[in-house]
């Protein structure tokens, strides 16, 4: 007999539906409880990623074969899966490493030596000095010497009477530290290989295991002289962190002078990656490094410091590592050597760039944190008065929200509005459905309870009227800070024509810093939004900051960094705590700091970027004047002039035969001034800058013509049609007609300039690079493709070039009904190699101009640094900042720096440069202007 209950008949109709949820959740504890788990895989091998395929695989993987159980009870889910998987994953890495690790133990090559015997260093160092014998007389190690000996700047030197010491012998080098922080980590272990003997040590000291290793006063002692000495060339890969070990270390390096880092960087700035190990495996054959696995750090040990694992498996991983270092490195040289003279800008201008990065960075500003902090207590009030000045301005209040809410979330509240209406809709019926239930119930029974609560709720908590006020997406406060309500505040309320495509031709509606800036000095209606942004800007990013982004000298610094073009900027930077650092390391307490070291993270915010204060408004230069130069010296710095334009008339007279530029540099004149009287066909007296700001703002008024002659310069030199010349110098109040002439007449004038563009293009299309004056490449991938696949186009549309005045018409040729593809190609390909062609006429320009300014920072190291003990605070642009011993500043100190911005590298016409005298940042004195007998700035008549 079957038996059967009905629980919803047997139960109190009340009760019929928390029973039947009820039994809906035993019916799926059940089916829980009697799934298999393969049917339980199944359900839950869902991945998205491959990171999730990877997991679910390891987690199935191992719970097959019974690595792994379940890590809870219940209802299997993909998030304990995951889980399942990585610990998986973590445990065979574990086990694999340890393989690498007895692997790399078993097989440790007969010529790799770890030293971990005080006894054992003087044997090394025997060892180092029969390399240096044996490399006197191989021609290849001589071959090389004579790269890094026979250099202009080294010649140059030597006739102020600085000597830059010949270099002797080449060996690779390298460092493990306890971390990555250039002023505070430690080196706990060197290597070195001496490549002809072919063979590498090790030496330990800072390992934080049982195991015998070196004391660190003689691992570091016994090599003292050879690291000190400039005529031995150590190499590196990443020459400027190892250097500043030593220098951490308390040594005084010298001859770190190649970098198989910034070797490849220079040979192909492309390489999907730049580290060693990835070198080194996509090159093994060339190199010659096939007898070599390609196991990296994390291969080996994680992601730990190499410090807490034994000196044995560490020095034979870093003896390794300097046998790859030394192969990549000489086989570079060779490639150098051996294609489009690349040898030339490494060995004449990057070999020396390490040491002098490196000392620019480490020396910093002393910083006047009262002075910053009464900027703080002056500039507070007047950024909360801009805000509110912003505000009344502009009418931020509800209307002007509610539409911008509008304007910018309207498709999202009209959702929120129709969902709402009918969740209201919903709320009413379920009311009005328990009003009639409640009619009927029994007033005894639990029901009618519930009814009269659900009843009650639905009255005394009804929804939020379906109006836009009520979204969530309304805004309620404009923020300055968002990108969205800048661009509604500038182009959909105050109506500003949008001026974005003059920076940048990919984008639109900008609201980025250099558009902004365009708009602040154009448009009058953006004064209140500039004031804002100024302030603000000072007291968030510079005032506030400044102070707290001191490193362990107690001074600010900046880490260097190259644009694409070689031009230097500065970026701050992540350290450990300044109070890891300590001064007393002897034997006796190295390990144990040590281990504060290796244990430390890495997530001190410091330094800034010194470039992005501003110098043209005076609350940035009271900014710029907290910086100090060190009790008992002053700045002195230098900038080149019209380092570009120089350049430009350089080529066009050498490659070109055409002087006028340049005659007119010899002469003295402004070219920018005299061409715009030319092109513009106007008095010269009315295109000087100081004409144009004395009548600025009166009837007199006149346009930028200087500005417009230089952006002139720069749309030629970029290859810009008339349009983009034109809306380039609109801002500066160029009319159509005027832009006109002063276009058709350039070619006219200056016949050289278009050559050298031309033949700057023709290079880059046959080749797909372009190079400075000094060789130093750069490349454009896929450019050489894509120009000849736009030359198809163009034929197909019957465009004659990429300047053809009716190009864009043309282009609708290339449509196939409503097929767009090919237009589409056709623009895409515009952009692209408009792109390439405008950064690769910038680079033979601007690059050029970088290295000048790079052979200049060398001697300024090499004859103010080293020779006369200056203290090189800065390089930014075209600019070089010292802080010199005031004794030394007599008339002779700005007339050095003279001679090294203007006679370190002659051009076809004179370099000039403004050197002044600074007792703080920004405080500037012509050497006219200063006292030297005093050492003070003279007394005002």
């Amino acid at each position: 007999m079957e038996l059967r209950l009905n629980l919803a008949q047997d139960k109190p109709a009340a009760q019929n539906g928390t029973s039947g949820e009820r039994l809906k959740k035993a019916a799926a504890k059940k089916t829980a409880a009697t799934e298999s788990m393969d049917d339980a895989w199944q359900r839950v091998s869902t991945p998205k990623t491959d990171k999730e395929y990877k997991e679910l695989d390891a987690a199935r993987r191992g719970f097959t074969d019974g690595t792994i159980g379940r890590l809870s009870e219940g209802k299997f889910t993909k998030k304990e899966a995951l889980q399942m998987g990585r610990l998986v994953l973590a445990e065979e890495a574990k086990q694999l490493r340890q393989q690498r690790l007895s692997e790399t133990l078993e097989t440790k090559p007969d010529n790799y030596y770890v030293i971990t015997n005080d006894a054992d260093l003087p044997a090394m160092i025997e060892r180092l000095r029969a390399e240096v014998r044996a490399q006197q007389s191989d021609p290849w190690f001589r071959k090389v010497t004579g790269l890094f000996n026979n250099t202009h700047i080294r010649k140059k030197l030597a006739e102020q009477g600085v000597e830059i010491p010949l270099a002797v012998s080449f060996t690779e080098w390298d460092t493990e530290t306890s971390g990555t922080d250039t002023r505070i980590d430690l080196s706990g272990g060197y290597s070195f290989w001496l490549p002809i003997l072919n063979e590498g040590y090790y030496v330990a000291y800072g390992h934080l295991t049982d195991d015998a290793q070196c004391s660190r006063s003689k691992a570091l002692d016994i090599v003292r002289a050879f690291i000190e000495d400039a005529r031995h060339i150590k190499a590196f890969h990443n020459t400027t962190f190892d250097y500043a070990m030593f220098l951490n270390d308390g040594l005084k390096p010298k001859g770190f002078r190649y970098d198989s880092m910034d070797a490849s960087q220079l040979m192909n700035e492309h390489e999907e990656s730049h580290g060693l190990k990835p070198l080194v495996t996509k090159y093994k054959q060339p190199i010659g490094a096939g007898h070599m696995d390609d196991f990296t750090f994390e291969d080996l040990f994680g992601k730990g410091s190499p410090m807490i694992y034994s000196p044995e498996v560490v020095g034979i991983y870093a003896i390794k590592d300097v046998e790859k270092g030394w192969l990549l490195t000489k086989w570079q040289i060779e490639m150098m050597l051996r294609y489009d003279d690349l040898y030339y800008p490494y060995f004449e201008i990057r070999q020396y760039l390490y040491e002098v990065n490196t000392t620019i960075e480490r020396t910093g500003f002393i910083i006047d944190t009262d002075e910053l902090k009464r900027l703080e207590l002056e500039f507070e009030p007047k950024l909360q008065k801009a805000i509110r000045d912003l505000h009344e301005a502009y009418q931020i209040d509800d209307e002007f929200l509610y539409n911008m809410s509008l304007h910018l979330k309207g498709e999202k509240i009209a959702e929120w509005i129709a969902s709402r209406e009918r969740q209201i809709a919903k709320q009413a019926e379920m009311l009005a459905k328990c009003e009639e239930e409640l009619a009927k119930a029994n007033p005894a029974t639990k029901k009618y309870a519930q009814l009269q609560e659900r009843i009650r709720k639905y009255k005394a908590e009804p929804l939020a009227s379906a109006i836009p006020e009520n979204a969530p997406d309304l805004i309620s406060e404009f923020n300055l800070d968002s990108d969205q309500h800048l661009e509604y505040l500038i182009y959909d309320y105050l109506k500003i024509a949008d001026k974005t495509k003059i920076i940048d031709k990919k984008r639109e509606r900008a609201t980025s810093k250099d558009v902004l800036a365009l708009y602040f000095r154009d448009e009058p209606a953006l004064k209140p939004l500039s004031e804002y942004s100024k302030l603000s800007t000072l007291l968030g990013t510079f005032i506030k900051k400044i102070p707290e982004a001191m490193d362990v000298d107690g001074r600010l610094h900046t880490q260097l960094q190259t644009v694409s073009t070689g031009r230097y900027s500065s970026k701050g930077y992540t350290g450990k705590d300044n109070s890891l650092f300590h001064t007393g390391i002897n034997d006796d307490n190295f390990l144990d700091h040590m281990r504060l070291l290796v244990d430390a993270e890495k997530k001190t915010k410091k330094g800034t970027n010194v470039q992005n204060i501003p110098s043209r408004t005076e609350e940035g230069q009271r900014v710029r004047m907290a910086f100090k130069p060190p009790v008992g010296r002053t700045f002195i710095g230098s900038d080149l002039s019209s380092i570009e334009p120089r350049i430009q008339a350089h080529r066009m007279a050498t490659e070109f035969g055409d002087e006028i530029f340049a005659e007119m540099y010899r002469k003295g004149l402004d070219p920018y001034v005299e061409f715009a009287a030319i092109l513009f066909e106007i008095p010269q007296e009315i295109c000087t800058e100081k004409y144009y700001k004395a009548v600025k703002g009166t009837a007199e008024e006149v346009p930028a013509y200087r500005k417009a002659m230089k952006q002139m310069f720069l749309a030629i030199g970029y290859g810009q049609a008339f349009d983009m010349f034109y809306k380039g110098v609109i801002p500066f109040g160029i009319n159509e007609e005027q832009a006109l002439v002063a276009y058709r007449k350039f070619d006219e004038i200056l016949p050289g300039f278009k050559g050298m563009v031309e033949a700057t293009f023709a290079h880059l299309r046959q080749h797909g690079w372009t190079a400075t004056i000094f060789k130093q490449k750069r490349r454009f991938p896929g450019y050489v493709e894509k120009y000849k696949r736009l030359c198809v186009l163009m034929k197909k549309a019957g465009i004659t070039d990429k300047n053809d005045p009716e190009l864009g018409k043309k282009s609708y040729k290339l449509r196939r009904g409503k097929d767009n593809s090919l237009t589409n190609e056709f623009w895409e390909l515009m952009r692209f190699t408009g792109g390439c062609e405008r950064a690769a006429f910038n680079h033979t320009i601007q690059g050029s101009g970088a290295n000048i300014l790079q052979l200049c920072m060398i001697r300024v190291y090499y004859e103010c640094v080293v020779g006369k003990g200056w203290e090189f605070s800065l390089t930014l642009h075209d600019e070089l900042k010292a802080a010199i011993p005031n004794e030394q500043l007599t008339e002779e100190a700005p007339a050095l720096f003279d001679d090294i911005m203007t006679n370190t590298y002659h051009l076809v016409l004179p370099l000039e440069c403004d050197t002044v005298i600074e007792p703080e940042w920004m405080r500037e004195y012509g050497p006219s202007e200063w006292d030297f007998q005093n050492c003070k700035p003279k007394e005002d008549e």
